[in-house]
């Protein structure tokens, strides 16, 4: 079976197949049916899901209506 690094939901708690307590930071395991359950349910979500920015990537913000059209495009009617 493939395995999958799972975390708690926020707000939620459930045990581990083996009775433990599921780890804070998330936990490496076997995708079973009790794990299958527990996703469907939404007590458990993918670790990986926090996707992090790489650094010294600075995010791109959308033109604002101020910025020239740089689409190349001529407006509704096609420059008409």
């Amino acid at each position: 079976m493939p395995e999958q690094k799972l975390k708690l939901a926020e707000g939620r708690s459930v045990p581990m197949e083996d009775g433990s307590v599921w780890p804070a930071d998330g936990a490496t395991v076997e995708v079973t049916l009790y794990i299958r359950r527990r996703l469907a349910d939404g007590d458990l979500v993918a670790a990986d899901d926090e996707i992090a920015e790489p650094k010294g990537s600075k995010p791109v913000d959308p033109p604002t209506p101020e910025d020239p059209d740089t689409s190349g495009r001529k407006g509704r009617n096609g420059g008409k």
